[in-house]
């Protein structure tokens, strides 16, 4: 017989039961502690944004090489370009043609564009940059998928609205590489920072692409107002100056005749020239030469040059402009006067309210603290309001001493010495604002009646003196706001002169004059 094997069936039982409770302790464990192992330490009310979350930027590839890379030094280089006594036009630019070489070379030549723009600061939200590759070869025209570019002068916002609209278009396509060490377009940043106020950027980098495809693109964006192209393109390169000369003056003329034929080897930027002239035709605009140099102007070396040149296309006049009369020159003069400077005086003014208020001392000025050009003789009025109502108003009419010095008397005088009103109070001033209105020569009416007078004082526009004998009136222009009819004008005048409203003499003399008005536009 076969050995028989006993089981011992009881041991068995026992090894499953431990490895029953060894499962399920495991499954307790990892009940328990699963929430803690698939957590992190940290706590989400720590949270911050990592260098991928934040806004891209566009870093600065050429500071330090074409332009400062210190900010201080380059808003002060900035500055010096721009204070040029280049012209201010009457018309909006919307294409700015300028170049892109080094600041020393061609920063004179672009602020002579750039300077054009100041007066219209507050009208122009998005600049479009269009430039060429030098670092990239691609066909069609790039765009960056950063948030802003960066200067040492801060950030530019990139339009972002504009920049995926454009990416749907043929020949259109984001490429950060074209852009990364590209200069054409970085260059021009510094000087819209100093010349804009809140702007945007459509920076597009261009390589291999029809000049009529860009502008096809690019018009409905140039008819919008609020929008400017600037075009970054230097003219020849490396030709001996004579030489240079003699292209740089043809491509003058091919702009000024709006004819979009400039060959690559006349502009390192010809394919941007040739769509901002498809640009002008257009939409009727009007191209002007600023400055036409080149390199050996600057450096004296004449054997290998590199042409500049900056234009600005606006809309073409309506009619020719008519001769100025001596009294419009002086009022155009003034405004021109008071765009660069009227800061400058309100804050004299503001200054000197401030002392006569809370000091009763007149503001002392000095010419270390203010331009020079700024004791020119002028004469003004210093007009003080309350929540739109008048507190006091004192002016001189003949300019006899600096204007510096004049606002600084007048809002002394008009907060202390206005004989219609009580001296201003300290309680008063946070609520009083300051305007000023700069005058212009008088000039004399010649009439026979006083009908014949109402029909010569042009309404909204002139300021008007009264005299007869020792007796005299004077209105600012601004009075036509409360009397707009003539008639009522003129009475009101002579009330001011101590005449009754009835009164006419055959040697009543009237002059009138114009104003310039600076007053702070809050935001």
């Amino acid at each position: 017989m076969g050995q028989e094997t006993d089981i011992d069936y009881g041991r068995i039982w026992h090894y499953v039961w431990i490895a029953l409770v060894i499962i399920a302790l495991l499954a307790i464990n990892y009940c328990a502690f699963n929430k803690f192992l698939s957590s992190n330490a940290g706590l989400i009310k720590d949270y911050s944004l990592s260098e991928d979350d934040m806004d891209k930027s566009r870093d600065p590839a050429v500071a330090g090489i074409f332009y400062s890379a210190e900010a201080q030094q380059l808003d002060a280089e900035v500055k010096h370009y721009l204070s040029q006594p280049v012209g201010i036009g009457d018309r909006q630019p919307k294409i700015l043609v300028v170049p892109h070489a080094g600041y020393y070379y061609s920063a004179q030549t672009a602020a002579k564009a750039y300077i054009e723009l100041e007066r219209f600061s507050d009208k122009i939200h998005t600049v479009i940059l269009l430039g060429p590759s030098h670092q990239v070869a691609f066909r069609g025209a790039a765009l960056p998928t950063s948030d802003d570019f960066k200067t040492p002068l801060g950030k530019v916002r990139i339009n972002k609205t504009i920049t995926e609209a454009l990416a749907a278009k043929p020949e259109f396509m984001y490429n950060d590489k074209a852009h990364q060490k590209e200069h054409s377009l970085e260059v021009q940043l510094p000087f819209l920072q100093k010349v804009l106020k809140k702007f945007t950027i459509v920076p597009i980098v261009y390589g291999n692409i029809s000049p009529n495809t860009l502008a096809a693109v690019l018009r409905e964006y140039i008819k919008k107002p609020g929008v400017l192209l600037v075009v970054s393109a230097d003219l020849s390169h490396y030709y001996k100056a004579e030489e240079a000369e003699v292209l740089d003056q043809a491509t003058a003329d091919l702009v000024a005749k709006g004819t979009a034929e400039i060959q690559e080897h006349m502009s390192c930027g010809a394919i941007g020239i040739n769509t901002a002239i498809l640009l002008a035709k257009a939409d009727n605009l009007q191209p002007r030469l600023l400055d036409l140099t080149h390199s050996g102007n600057i450096s004296g070396d004449m054997s290998g040059v590199v042409g500049y040149a900056s234009w600005i296309f606006a809309d073409k006049p309506k009619e020719e402009p008519k001769n100025l009369t001596p009294i419009e020159q002086e009022t155009q003069n003034l405004e021109n006067f008071a765009h660069h400077y009227g800061e400058q005086l309100l804050n004299i003014a503001e200054r000197a309210l401030n002392e006569a208020v809370l000091e009763k001392k007149e503001l002392k000025i000095s010419r270390q603290d203010y331009e020079d050009i700024l004791f020119d003789k002028g004469a003004s009025f210093v007009t003080l309001t309350i929540n739109g109502e008048l507190r006091g108003c004192i002016g001189t009419l003949i300019p006899q001493e600096g204007i510096a010095l004049n606002i600084a008397a007048n809002a002394y005088r008009a907060a202390l010495e206005d004989n219609r009103f009580s001296p201003l109070s300290a309680e008063e001033l946070p609520q009083t604002a300051v305007s000023i209105s700069l005058l212009t020569d008088f000039e004399r009416i010649r009439f026979t009646t006083e009908a014949d007078l109402l029909k010569k004082i042009i309404p909204g526009v002139d300021g008007l003196v009264l005299r007869d004998g020792d007796r005299q009136g004077v209105f600012l222009p601004t009075v036509w706001e409360e009397l707009p009819q003539p008639q009522d004008f003129l009475n009101n005048l002579k009330l001011k002169a101590g005449l009754s409203p009835n009164y006419w003499s055959d040697k009543i003399k009237v002059y009138r004059f114009r104003t310039v008005e600076i007053s702070k536009h809050e935001d």
